[in-house]
């Protein structure tokens, strides 16, 4: 099947049109993607998994800020029989934690660029490699 894609020029305008409209172009030839439900959904479903990666580093990126600015503005007292060397400790693994899940989320993020796109979709769909 070709693909032909000629743009059309059709004299469409009345008496009134015409004296704001020189000319009209039709342009409403395009391809035709047949596919079966369960294939689309399939796809679709890969899919959004990967555009969640395009903000998967927002939590992690939140969560990482508000322990580093409570590490740094807090003042750790013993509390619920913890001590304060605990408390402080505590924080400062959760800071690490969250630094790491923010590192794998750009990652992932990086990685995944590409496939997360609009335009990968649409070959997806069209089952081409393009």
């Amino acid at each position: 099947m070709e693909n032909n894609n000629q743009t059309a020029n059709y004299d469409t305008t009345t008496s009134d049109e015409s004296r704001f409209i020189d000319k009209h172009r039709s342009n409403v030839k395009s391809d035709l993607i047949e596919i079966t439900e369960d294939k689309l959904e399939n796809i679709l479903l890969k899919h959004i998994r990967k555009i969640g990666t395009r903000k998967a580093w927002l939590a992690p990126l939140g969560l990482f800020i508000s322990i580093i600015l409570a590490n740094i503005s807090a003042t750790f007292t013993e509390k619920f029989g913890i001590p304060s060397s605990i408390w402080e400790a505590i924080f400062f693994i959760g800071a690490i934690a969250s630094g790491i899940w923010l590192i794998a989320s750009f990652v992932l993020m990086i990685v995944n660029w590409k496939e997360s796109s609009i335009d990968y979709l649409i070959s997806r769909i069209k089952n081409s490699e393009n």
